[in-house]
């Protein structure tokens, strides 16, 4: 089974008021964080979706050359969350992928362990639509979806993310693995995150 990451750092960042991806943690930047976790992993190929206009100095250069790391610059990024995705999904689709994992940038805790288990399950639930991350019942990313999905993620336009599917998809078509901590599910949006 081929299983590709969709690594959405094409954000506006407007609640922070900067770039965020760019801020320091550590010898990291905040962006890095979450993309080195990817590269990681057992994703074959993880598609890193940018806006056009940014340069990707964020990112570690030597992720940047991993052969696993692939820029994807999305020339409509700025017209919502839709449009990264569909960059994304039009990439894993290209690439024959039997599923697609979406990975936020801004969540700087995801953990090897967790990516994985994802994959594992989906690997031995093959029927399965989706494989999502549970925190207090809400389907939350890293989701992984099967190939039979990509038709309905393609079809969201704006500022809609992959929700709007799994609200429309019954819970037994999919699998569902609770978060252990909720720090690994973390969403940096706003200073007082940071």
């Amino acid at each position: 089974m081929k299983v590709v990451g969709i690594y959405m750092a094409a954000g506006k960042s407007q609640r922070m008021g900067t770039n965020k991806l760019a801020l320091p943690v550590g010898k990291m930047s905040l962006g890095s964080l979450a993309l080195d976790t990817a590269l990681n992993s057992t994703l074959s190929k993880v598609f890193i979706i940018i806006r056009h206009e940014d340069d990707a100095s964020w990112i570690a250069p030597d992720m940047l050359t991993n052969p696993k790391a692939v820029i994807v610059k999305c020339p409509n990024a700025h017209m919502g969350q839709a449009e990264s995705l569909r960059c994304g999904i039009e990439k894993a689709a290209t690439e024959k992928a039997d599923a697609a994992m979406v990975i936020l940038a801004d969540q700087p805790f995801i953990t090897v362990l967790m990516l994985d288990e994802i994959i594992d399950c989906m690997k031995s639930n093959p029927a399965c639509n989706y494989v999502a991350t549970t925190k207090d019942e809400l389907l939350v990313p890293p989701v992984l979806f099967s190939a039979s999905m990509f038709p309905s993620l393609l079809d969201l336009e704006g500022d809609t993310g992959a929700r709007e599917v799994l609200s429309g998809i019954p819970r037994n078509m999919g699998k569902q693995i609770p978060c252990k901590d909720k720090r690994f599910v973390f969403n940096v949006d706003t200073i007082d995150d940071y």
